[in-house]
């Protein structure tokens, strides 16, 4: 006689304790281990230089805590280590969800997942699905060791691999006046 495992439905997770190193994926209860530090720096060096850059009001630079949810049948939301959203997007999200939906159901401008030798959130590919369901038009992934870093775009209906450099300056495709010296992020890392 097998087992079954009930999966969490979006109804169930409104009533689940705040855990910051948990993802629902597919209705499946992920436990993450925490980061390391210097994956810690790295986002929040980013963070500054994006606020830093995008200081207008227009966008928002959210870290390392936000619920984005990707569906609700079966559920399933990731935690980004950083996104950038349009304000108005934000505004928006907040008007047409419940006042204690925790997730943003609206689509980042970017999303930067930092990667660890623990491969804390799981499969690369699997991470990059979830996000190509909800049309995500820039990905960046920073490998700190060996430095690298990896950008995809969305176009017609997936997500492509744009760019793999270790060094050099880069800038999203929807936020042209932002420029990152990646430099700059793998000296926070510790690299």
């Amino acid at each position: 006689m097998g087992t079954t495992t009930r999966l969490i439905t979006y109804e169930d997770s409104l009533t689940m304790p705040e855990n910051r190193f948990e993802e629902i994926v597919h209705g499946e209860s992920r436990i993450m281990p925490p980061a390391i530090k210097n994956h810690d720096y790295l986002i929040r060096k980013l963070s500054k230089v994006l606020d830093r850059q995008l200081d207008g009001g227009e966008y928002e630079v959210l870290s390392q805590g936000t619920g984005l949810g990707i569906e609700r049948v079966p559920l399933t939301y990731r935690i980004p280590d950083l996104t950038v959203f349009c304000t108005e997007a934000l505004c928006q999200d907040r008007a047409h969800t419940a006042r204690n939906d925790p997730y943003i159901w609206t689509v980042p401008e970017l999303i930067v997942e930092c990667l660890s030798p623990s491969n804390r959130k799981g499969s690369i590919q699997e991470l990059l699905a979830d996000y190509a369901r909800i049309a995500v038009p820039e990905i960046w992934l920073l490998d700190p060791g060996p430095p690298q870093f990896t950008c995809y775009r969305y176009e017609s209906g997936a997500l492509k691999q744009w760019m793999t450099t270790e060094t050099g300056r880069v800038t999203p495709l929807l936020l042209p006046n932002v420029i990152v010296n990646l430099a700059d992020l793998w000296e926070a890392f510790g690299v």
